[in-house]
């Protein structure tokens, strides 16, 4: 007999474990964090494409990779419930992707190509983005209700000081249209 529970989330608890994994590696110095950020320098002028995706798995501190991670947990098994497996890793990757190409260009036309990002929040961002804009699919404006803890949280975490909000905001931006074409498609 086996755990229901842990099949039917498999892939928010193995997204959890990547990133608890390479805490863990970061820690014990088998990998240097210093490789694995992100900034518009690295990505297109020294041609490091692979930093998009290893500063998701990348935390500064036990705090931040324990507040990411119950983040994910909790909006990762909504997602996984509404969209299936596949199409969780897709809003996942996909919005991480396409977010932090949208907020490097962003900080390129601000002068900011050398700012580093990690840290999962971006892609957790997006599955974000995805559920809210499923609950304002599947309740219209009613469901809009339940939007606001959520939407409110996410403003002023993006405003602390260190927080890169515009990873946020375009990862959320890519996660919602990612769940509009599954929900059309």
């Amino acid at each position: 007999m086996y755990n229901r529970g842990m099949l039917e989330y498999f892939v928010t608890y193995l997204l959890i474990i990547a990133n608890v994994i390479v805490f863990i590696m970061i820690r014990n110095d088998k990998l240097d964090a210093d490789d694995l950020g992100v900034s518009y320098h690295l990505v297109f002028n020294r041609k490091e494409y692979y930093r998009i995706f290893t500063a998701a798995f990348t935390h500064v501190d036990p705090m931040h990779l324990l507040m990411n991670m119950i983040s994910l947990y909790n909006v990762g098994t909504f997602v996984e419930s509404l969209f299936g497996h596949w199409r969780m890793l897709v809003i996942y990757f996909g919005s991480l992707v396409l977010g932090k190409l949208l907020a490097l260009a962003i900080r390129h036309n601000n002068s900011d190509d050398y700012t580093v990002s990690i840290g999962a929040s971006g892609a957790i961002c997006g599955i974000l983005g995805a559920s809210m804009l499923f609950i304002l699919y599947a309740l219209g404006m009613d469901g809009a209700r339940y939007l606001l803890r959520p939407a409110v949280s996410l403003i002023m975490v993006s405003m602390l000081p260190g927080v890169d909000g515009t990873s946020h905001f375009s990862c959320m931006a890519a996660g919602m249209a990612i769940a509009y074409l599954f929900i059309l498609f």
